[in-house]
């Protein structure tokens, strides 16, 4: 055997082996990770002012204003926040991220400001959205 052909694995693939296949090709779970906390996006929906203008989803204001996001998945580290519930966090924050064409948002549970949840929790405030 050539030694060679052993630490390259595409090195025979002229012979009739199989090259190995590219990242593309193979679908991989995806998980998050340490404090991480990955949310669909917020519909890019347009608003309206008290005086009735209405702003463009695509214009940028120079306001830090929250968003909310719905929770997919949480990383192992996560100790408030659990799949399901809402947060409000500022989107300068987040990652976003496209996994297999759809896009989420990654945002660590450190920059959260506020999590609705479907249970209320002992010493809450009785606040609902």
């Amino acid at each position: 055997m050539n030694d060679d052909a052993s630490l390259n694995p595409g090195a025979d693939a002229g012979r009739g082996a199989q090259p190995l296949a590219s990242s593309d090709e193979r679908k991989l779970a995806v998980r998050v990770t340490g404090d991480r906390i990955l949310c669909t996006p917020p519909g890019d929906a347009d608003r309206r002012t008290k005086g009735g203008i209405l702003i463009p989803a695509t214009a940028k204001s120079a306001d830090r204003r929250g968003v909310w996001a719905a929770v997919n998945e949480v990383g192992p580290l996560v100790r408030t926040i659990e799949s399901g519930d809402r947060v409000l966090f500022l989107p300068d924050s987040a990652i976003e991220v496209d996994v297999r064409g759809e896009v989420f948002l990654i945002v660590r549970e450190r920059d959260v400001h506020a999590v609705a949840s479907g249970e209320r929790p002992a010493g809450s405030t009785g606040l609902y959205l």
